[in-house]
């Protein structure tokens, strides 16, 4: 079922804030365990709440939205261009996490927990971009988009999925990394949001996601903090290429549907 174009952007918000509201409770719940975030045993706890999470994201768009209209077009594969440069760094990043993997026996209990921890950050990789990239996102885009309303629409997605990060502090994370995560979070949602409209399909976006995510947290079984040092070249990139993508996105307004993406 879908609904008018009215009430959508009160839909998404709910759906934001329900998506926030239970990743609060799983934060402080992790932390009443005496586990932080950002630690290797939150994943133990926490893959239930994210399960949860993407169950709550599938039952917002199939009553409110349907797929199509929540990110699950026909992808414009000639946009993928645009992801190429963080998808090198990418790469770089996996090139390392593997080779410090290397050191350990294949089957042993650091490999188990590498597969278990690429589930986990493939339930979060999903999770954030069908809340933020697809339903919050589109909610605001409305049936005949201006560019002012396009506009506001990626601005909100990219602060929507900022504050969901700002709950790690109920588990623990020091205010100032919190803080920094803000940041990073934001200029990551400010790259995301023009993506998803110039691609017209959410998958690309999900699989970079996790597939970043999982990587980072790879860092927890292996040691190897090479991989977290070269963030440093993913600030420039994003900056980059989010404003190149916001002047196009916001060019070609009129020209294309972006409330079917």
């Amino acid at each position: 079922m879908t609904v008018h174009s009215e009430i959508k952007p009160l839909i998404g918000v709910v759906a934001a804030l329900v998506y926030i509201a239970i990743m609060v409770g799983g934060m402080i719940y992790l932390s009443s365990q005496g586990i932080t975030y950002g630690s290797a045993g939150m994943f133990d706890i926490f893959w239930p709440i994210l399960i949860l999470l993407n169950i709550v994201n599938v039952f917002f768009v199939m009553r409110f939205f349907g797929w199509r209209n929540a990110g699950f077009g026909r992808l414009d594969t000639t946009q993928l261009i645009w992801l190429l440069p963080l998808v090198s760094l990418l790469a770089y990043k996996w090139s390392i996490s593997l080779g410090a993997m290397s050191a350990f026996p294949f089957g042993g209990p650091q490999w188990s927990s590498f597969a278990f921890f690429g589930f986990v950050t493939l339930m979060v990789g999903t999770g954030e971009e069908l809340a933020f990239r697809g339903i919050l996102l589109h909610s605001f885009l409305g049936t005949h988009a201006s560019r002012s309303r396009v506009a506001l629409a990626m601005f909100i997605s990219a602060v929507g999925f900022a504050l969901l990060h700002s709950v790690n502090v109920f588990g623990g994370e020091p205010l100032e990394d919190m803080l920094g995560q803000l940041l990073y979070t934001f200029r990551f949602g400010m790259l995301f949001a023009p993506l998803m409209l110039r691609l017209k399909n959410i998958i690309p976006l999900m699989v970079v996601h996790w597939l970043w995510d999982w990587v980072q947290f790879s860092t927890l079984i292996s040691g190897d903090v090479a991989i977290v040092a070269h963030d440093n070249l993913q600030a420039p990139i994003e900056i980059i290429i989010g404003l190149v993508l916001w002047y196009l996105v916001l060019k070609d307004v009129g020209k294309n549907d972006m409330t079917k993406a």
